[in-house]
């Protein structure tokens, strides 16, 4: 009920002109007050003095706003303790607030390899042309970290009250301490997990997609949403922070990536046929682009020339 309009039943209620509903909520609010607290009732003739002396007041002020009535009081006391009682209900239910965490961009260019220390001695080996967001410390209930883009090799130090997780668009993968490659670059239609050693958890929002063991890769296709699982080879996964990229049969885009990656020139399928080849390789980081070129072309006995920064196959 609004306030002013209470006032008004207050004010014919002293004059005795309420009709009987609004007689019985004036008397059923006053009472309320009184409820359940029998070791402070009144007696009835104590009880009608108190009444005759505030329909006094309340018709000395009913038409003087600026004077405050023993009744107002109570109203003004029921309104905040509503009001308060609303607020301590919103900030009881509202979310509460997560510290930011400060977070340091780490990145690297075409043909450079990084290897980094984090806060709890976990390292991490970034590819080329890779990005990384780690905190400047893990006072968290879980460390966490991003890879917002490229390829990373990760060696977790185990701390079994402080799970570590990697979110890279679109999975998370969280350990306990373990060793896995994540190879998820933007152009790519495939986001890779390896493990090397220990167990890997894989999901995609709060769907669990598989826990990985040591050999097992995971590969999720980002445009379909799905995944499949396989062995492979764990130390070619990672063999890249040592100077050789294995590749087995990849796509035509794929090899282009890498290939930019390490020498920062970009392949150009010739033809239809050349964009549908499928690769198997080794690249060795410190062998000559040229040479490389060679190896690509006399793989499916192409030709390539350069053009600028750009290669064709043909």
């Amino acid at each position: 009920m609004e306030l002013r309009k209470f006032i008004k039943q207050l004010g014919r209620y002293q004059k005795g002109t309420t009709n009987e509903t609004e007689k019985a909520i004036i008397e059923a609010w006053y009472d309320s007050y009184d409820a359940g607290n029998e070791k402070q009732a009144l007696p009835a003739e104590e009880l009608e003095r108190v009444r005759n002396a505030m329909h006094a007041k309340i018709g000395g002020s009913i038409n003087t706003p600026v004077r405050l009535m023993w009744f107002n009081y109570r109203i003004a006391a029921s309104i905040l303790l509503l009001c308060c009682s609303a607020a301590l209900i919103y900030f009881l239910r509202k979310p509460a607030t997560e510290v930011r965490e400060t977070y340091t961009t780490l990145s690297t260019h075409n043909g450079e390899i990084r290897k980094l220390t984090l806060p709890d001695s976990s390292v991490v080996w970034l590819n080329a042309q890779s990005r990384v967001r780690v905190p400047s410390n893990f006072d968290k209930t879980i460390r966490q970290v991003y890879l917002d883009e490229g390829e990373a090799y990760f060696e977790v130090k185990h701390n079994v009250h402080k799970p570590f997780r990697v979110i890279t668009a679109p999975l998370q993968v969280q350990v306990l301490g373990t060793s896995f490659n994540i190879y998820a670059y933007h152009s790519l239609p495939h986001v890779k997990i390896t493990v090397v050693t220990g167990k890997v958890g894989v999901s995609k929002g709060t769907r669990l997609l598989s826990f990985l063991t040591p050999g097992q890769e995971l590969s999720y296709l980002t445009d379909k949403g799905t995944f499949e699982q396989k062995k492979v080879d764990a130390g070619q996964s990672q063999s890249w922070k040592d100077g050789d990229t294995y590749l087995n049969r990849v796509k035509f885009e794929e090899l282009s990536l890498v290939f930019k990656n390490l020498h920062g020139l970009t392949l150009k399928a010739g033809s239809k046929r050349v964009h549908n080849y499928l690769f198997t390789l080794r690249i060795k980081r410190n062998t000559p682009a040229t040479e490389t070129l060679k190896l690509i072309s006399a793989i499916h006995n192409a030709h390539f020339r350069k053009e600028g920064t750009e290669v064709i196959i043909y």
